[in-house]
């Protein structure tokens, strides 16, 4: 069936003249070109315009197009330092894993391939049956592992230590998820403040943000639509509204990431973390007056004094 196209093919010299028809000054058409060009009017514009646009869908008075890419340099700064914090939890959360399987039931690559090792449930047992099949087929064809293929053809066995690096973080929240209550705690008693069932929830969260950051998503104000973390003292303590039953912010935001890495990573690396989203927050604002602060807290979920996250305890016995 035929239907109308409302997103024609436009040059890029139509592209800016629909953005000027919308009220956005163009301060360099050369360098509105190369933007374009460059990023693409999908990635910079598309992404982009909402908090600057007003409801009539007109851009508010004096916005320019170097306001949007601002707020893109802004994100994509945002990313590499929210992605660069995930990796290190990443890394740590594959180590526990492994050494907390391994302790239990030996290096031998059977082991991890047994559906009976993890909690085979009748509602897991499709999903843990999907684990163990993306596992065999590494283990069986690695030809994208050279390490991989050192280990088999050295030793062949896998131990589950070298399976983990060719993992997504995605995978891993899974394995994590299917695992027996006593490999769980293993690995979540190395995080003092949180339970098994906290950890869970929290990897499912870092693995879809690290996919938003993997594949240059927008990031600020990114919602979490598979569900929430859990309450933690942190809530209580910034004193988060909770209008219902729920918390109004750091639940299924950007700040529920923050909330999530606060009890993940080490304090000396959430410390720079916060140092590094504060500096690039502040530059953002320096670089348009377009966009005030409250409006960006708004849209990442962070409440007016995020940055006593930095110092605030991990619970109330602290």
């Amino acid at each position: 069936m035929c239907t109308t196209n409302d997103k024609p093919f436009l040059t890029y010299e139509q592209q800016l003249q629909k953005l000027s028809d919308k009220g956005l000054t163009i301060p360099s058409h050369d360098k509105a070109i190369e933007l374009l060009k460059k990023l693409s009017y999908f990635a910079l514009i598309s992404g982009y315009k909402k908090p600057f646009k007003s409801k009539s869908s007109i851009y508010k008075p004096n916005t320019s197009l170097d306001d949007i890419y601002s707020l893109y340099i802004f994100d994509d700064t945002l990313r590499t330092i929210i992605l660069r914090n995930i990796l290190k939890v990443e890394k740590h959360i594959k180590s526990l894993i492994s050494y907390s399987f391994c302790e239990t039931y030996g290096e031998d690559q059977q082991q991890y391939l047994n559906a009976t090792k993890y909690n085979y449930t009748s509602s897991n047992q499709a999903d843990i049956n999907d684990l163990i099949g993306r596992l065999s087929k590494i283990a069986s064809d690695p030809k994208d592992y050279s390490y991989i293929q050192h280990q088999l053809r050295n030793h062949g066995n896998i131990p589950l230590w070298v399976m983990m690096k060719a993992l997504t973080l995605g995978t891993v929240s899974k394995f994590y998820s299917f695992l027996p209550q006593k490999i769980q705690a293993k690995v979540s008693i190395e995080f003092q403040y949180i339970t098994e069932s906290d950890l869970v929830r929290m990897l499912d969260l870092l693995a879809r943000v690290r996919n938003v950051c993997a594949h240059n998503e927008r990031l600020f104000n990114y919602r979490y639509n598979k569900g929430s973390i859990h309450d933690t003292y942190i809530h209580q303590y910034l004193h988060i509204p909770r209008p219902n039953i729920q918390y109004a912010k750091g639940k299924q935001d950007l700040f529920a990431v923050i909330i999530v890495l606060k009890y993940l990573l080490s304090p000396e690396d959430f410390s720079q973390c916060v140092t590094d989203i504060n500096k690039a927050l502040n530059t953002l604002l320096l670089s348009t007056r377009q966009l005030q602060r409250s409006q960006m807290y708004k849209y990442m979920g962070f409440p007016n004094n995020w940055i006593e996250i930095e110092n605030a305890p991990y619970s109330a016995k602290e």
